[in-house]
């Protein structure tokens, strides 16, 4: 007896405990799961900074999970546009291209910063962007209409790559000198750059002076922009992205810098017309071409000596200029908090540590380019080949439209832009279509300051 009741004593305890420690772990507050941030962009750009390991530093010392997903322009304002009826989180961040930024901004999909910025207890007082950013370029790339929206995730321009070496070249410099009469040196002006290329054309040898990005593409516009800017053109007459002006596309400056476009094509490879962002690299890499323009993010590709036959022999300038003044083209990509963000707070405490020094410097060398000043500071960026030219074009940044428009504006160039360098139409005729296209795309935002030409 005294067994039995020692045993049920025994299990009373037992059982007693076991509904303790269950009510106990019951009433206990869960663990709960940290915050994540959904991050998303472009990969050939993103990857700039998730190859750098720094995310899980960031992870580790916040407790906030990142998670990136690679997605380009078109997907991510999809998702924006559609966020309402999928079931996933929303994204709490994006990275894009900054023509895109007053488009989100009137759909409200994206929110200003500027009072994250100003609150003492979310903003890290050892970061000052308007003395430590370059300001004409973050405020181009991350404000709307006076209100700041995000910080640049990478700047983007445009560089005169030339072959350096085939100037140094002593046989290149005489025969150069005795039939043009002055020094072989980078261009300065469209007449410097069409005597280099006339000069380098060597068709037998399957060597050409030049290139001209002439796919149905961006790539024609953007290319084409550099020598509209180079003749003193524009697209709208107005300072700044965010505002509209008249419509100067078809200007007596931007005919002459057309038909300087295409005069340069007999001085290029025969399928220069298929030529988009790739071909062009493709050309420089391969020393098939003695000069072109690239961007920025290219640059790098060209010294590698894995993937490069002329890494090394590369010179980096600003492009020519016709009109007196230099200039560069102003492009890049920006962080932006969406407006359905859940956690647009840790979002923004993300981007002020992507803006900082060691991750800058770290996505630089990883082919990025920083607007952050001291950046260009560090030794190792510093040797870069091509930061004195990004260091050169930081202050001659031209700004292209921003306003709601611009996505169907550039659209509307690059169909108009084929038509004139496949010489389906004339300089003239094609950039007096064009004005017309923006002008029933602007309405009453804008005029048009040139008129347009009869068709004979």
């Amino acid at each position: 007896m005294h067994n039995y009741f020692r045993f049920r004593l025994g299990f009373n305890v037992v059982a007693c405990l076991a509904f303790f420690l269950i009510a106990t772990a019951s009433n206990a507050p869960a663990q709960t799961a940290p915050t994540t941030i959904r991050l998303a962009g472009d990969e050939w750009f993103l990857r700039a900074l998730t190859g750098t390991g720094l995310i899980a530093n960031y992870e580790r010392q916040s407790g906030v999970h990142v998670q990136v997903t690679f997605k380009n322009d078109r997907a991510i304002m999809s998702e924006l546009d559609s966020s309402g009826l999928n079931h996933d989180a929303p994204l709490d961040l994006i990275v894009v291209r900054h023509r895109l930024l007053g488009d989100l901004v009137e759909k409200h999909e994206v929110q200003p910063i500027d009072s994250f910025l100003a609150d003492r207890s979310l903003h890290d007082p050892e970061f000052h962007p308007e003395q430590q950013l370059y300001a004409n370029w973050w405020k181009e790339l991350s404000s709307y209409k006076g209100q700041t929206y995000g910080y640049p995730f990478t700047a983007l321009t445009a560089y005169l790559c030339y072959r350096k070496d085939l100037i140094a070249n002593l046989r290149n410099q005489r025969d150069f000198r005795v039939r043009f009469h002055h020094p072989l040196r980078p261009p300065k002006n469209w007449k410097d750059y069409s005597e280099l290329a006339q000069f380098f054309n060597r068709p037998d040898q399957k060597f050409y002076g030049t290139y001209m990005q002439g796919k149905q593409s961006l790539a024609v516009w953007y290319e084409w922009l550099n020598f509209i800017y180079a003749y003193g053109g524009n697209i709208l007459n107005a300072k700044h992205g965010w505002q509209y002006g008249d419509i100067v596309v078809n200007s007596p400056q931007n005919i002459a810098a057309t038909e300087q476009y295409l005069k340069l094509i007999p001085f290029s490879p025969p399928d220069t017309l298929t030529y988009g962002w790739n071909e062009a690299q493709g050309a420089l890499q391969h020393a098939h071409v003695f000069m072109g323009i690239l961007w920025s993010d290219q640059a790098p590709f060209l010294e590698d000596p894995k993937t490069s036959e002329v890494a090394g022999k590369i010179g980096y300038a600003l492009i020519p200029s016709n009109s007196g003044q230099r200039f560069s083209q102003l492009e890049g990509l920006t962080y932006l908090i969406t407006a359905k963000s859940q956690h647009a707070r840790e979002a923004y405490k993300l981007l002020e540590w992507a803006q900082s020094q060691q991750v800058q410097v770290e996505q630089t060398l990883r082919g990025s380019s920083s607007l952050r000043k001291e950046t260009h500071d560090d030794s190792a960026v510093e040797k870069l080949p091509y930061t004195a030219a990004f260091l050169a074009s930081v202050p001659l940044g031209k700004a292209k439209p921003t306003i709601p428009e611009s996505d169907a504006m550039t659209q509307a160039a690059v169909k108009r832009l084929y038509e004139i360098v496949s010489d389906k139409t004339s300089a003239q005729q094609g950039l007096d279509a064009l004005a017309l296209d923006l002008r029933s795309i602007l309405g009453e935002k804008a005029r048009l300051r040139y008129p347009v030409k009869p068709i004979r």
